[in-house]
């Protein structure tokens, strides 16, 4: 099985001139981008990739990092193993902003390719559970705080007088990299190269039937694993299938979609995730916003209640005990539309 590590050790020494940006480079990006590099000289000046991934390594250590979570691990060494690259190495990393509270995730970073080309990049979401909080709220609110900081990155960071840009981002990444793409100011949306997708969710009816949405939907990709269950979430199209070596929840790995020479291997989607996606579509559809925010808002107030900021604290058995406890004393609405959506 060939993944993205084995396409960086296959193609890294051939620069971005020898070999163009390609669908394996977005998923290369999308992946390094769930490091918090906060605590790196990433601002200050113009450091490479090189530079600010030797700094990072050496400030946090692996063992710490791996408890976060799969994608910081994973992002953990494929950072160790692009330093060593030509195509990557010299990449300049600019533009790295991360905010969050207990109703917010958001970060983004720019990977400078060259003079002509830049790829801004999301991060989906990670171990802050104002980010999951977020995630749930997309099925009935619009917009939600990040894909407004989102919007607020691309207007910053394209310059109609700039290189050309891709935006794209792994999982709710992916839907900031759609959002922000829509409402980019008009006259600088020619700026845009494609926009990636990752698995991550879609559109509400509302804006997915919009002109604006049509206007940037020739540019857009949206690349989903074939036992896919994020990226069937909401309304999508130009989808593209890939193949992956696990399924359900698992193959939201970007890690294990599979490839073959620079390409990922096609295949179509599964009939659990057809299901899945028309289940979800339907049972928005049916309750409406103010039902559905209304028990968002039930659900995470219990976290915030017993303090569970992240997914860390949350995988505490205490902690799992007492959510499952107050779910069972949720007003009966809630505890009717949470039933009906497990069920689908």
């Amino acid at each position: 099985m060939t993944n993205l590590f084995n396409y960086v050790e296959k193609y890294g020494d051939k620069t971005f001139k020898e070999k163009k940006f390609n669908d394996i480079d977005n998923i290369v990006f999308s992946t390094l981008s769930y490091l918090n590099f906060t605590s790196t000289s990433i601002n200050k000046s113009k450091y490479t990739l090189e530079l600010i991934g030797k700094e990072y390594i050496n400030k946090n250590k692996y063992r710490k990092i791996k408890k976060i979570g799969t994608a910081q691990k994973t992002a953990y060494k494929l950072l160790n193993l692009m330093i060593k690259k030509e195509r990557y190495k010299n990449i300049i990393l600019s533009d790295y902003v991360y905010n969050t509270n207990k109703n917010m995730q958001f970060s983004a970073i720019t990977f400078n390719i060259s003079k002509r080309l830049k790829y801004i990049c999301f991060e989906g979401t990670d171990e802050k559970i104002g980010g999951w909080k977020e995630d749930c709220e997309m099925s009935c609110m619009f917009p939600v705080p990040s894909q407004v900081e989102a919007v607020e990155y691309v207007n910053k960071h394209v310059n109609i007088l700039g290189p050309k840009v891709i935006i794209g981002g792994h999982s709710k990444g992916g839907n900031l990299a759609l959002v922000s793409s829509m409402f980019i100011d008009s006259y600088k949306r020619f700026k845009i190269k494609k926009i990636y997708n990752n698995d991550g969710p879609g559109l509400r009816n509302t804006e997915f039937n919009t002109d604006i949405y049509r206007k940037i939907k020739s540019k857009y990709i949206h690349i989903i694993p074939n036992s896919s269950i994020i990226g069937v979430l909401l309304n999508n199209e130009n989808n593209k299938v890939v193949k992956s070596n696990k399924k359900n929840f698992l193959c939201h790995d970007m890690t294990t979609w599979e490839i073959k020479n620079d390409e990922f291997i096609p295949s179509t989607l599964s009939l659990k995730s057809k299901k899945i996606e028309q289940n979800i579509l339907s049972w928005v559809n049916i309750n409406d916003d103010n039902k559905i925010n209304m028990i968002i808002k039930d659900i995470f107030q219990i976290m915030e209640d017993y303090n569970i900021e992240d997914t860390l604290k949350l995988k505490k058995f205490k902690n799992i005990i007492r959510v499952t406890r107050r779910l069972k004393h949720m007003n009966k609405e809630s505890k009717r539309l949470l039933l009906e959506l497990v069920k689908q």
